[in-house]
């Protein structure tokens, strides 16, 4: 019975660990403001505060586009008339070092921080 007192004890503090460690990157990161940035073909297109409701229309080559939506904080593809359809089906980004690519427009976006950060990566 004191075995699993003290496992049940350790199991606790080894959970409690494990979520301040994933609770410190989430919140230092959802301070700075962030803009996303859209690069097509390896050049930059534009770069737009996520703060700002706007939808944009990213066309490629003659008749092809994409059209990103940014709502309440978060970036998505609306609408894209890609053969695959994977950047509209992927799920809104919101976070800096997030990002949605559609390969076949050659079309990157990202969102990245305004300021400079101490931190060289963070994973999740």
């Amino acid at each position: 019975m004191k075995n699993l007192k003290k496992d049940v004890i350790l199991l606790g503090g080894i959970l409690f660990a494990a979520f301040v460690i994933w609770l410190i990157p989430v919140l230092l990161h959802r301070d700075a403001p962030a803009v996303v940035r859209i690069i097509q073909d390896g050049q930059e297109i534009g770069t737009y505060s996520v703060l700002e409701e706007q939808t944009i229309a990213i066309p490629y080559e003659e008749e092809s586009y994409n059209l990103l939506l940014i709502s309440g904080g978060q970036v998505s593809v609306s609408d894209a008339d890609c053969p695959d359809g994977l950047c509209i089906r992927h799920r809104a980004i919101e976070r800096s070092g997030e990002s949605i690519i559609c390969l076949p427009h050659k079309l990157v976006i990202q969102i990245e921080s305004k300021e400079e950060s101490d931190l060289d990566a963070v994973t999740y």
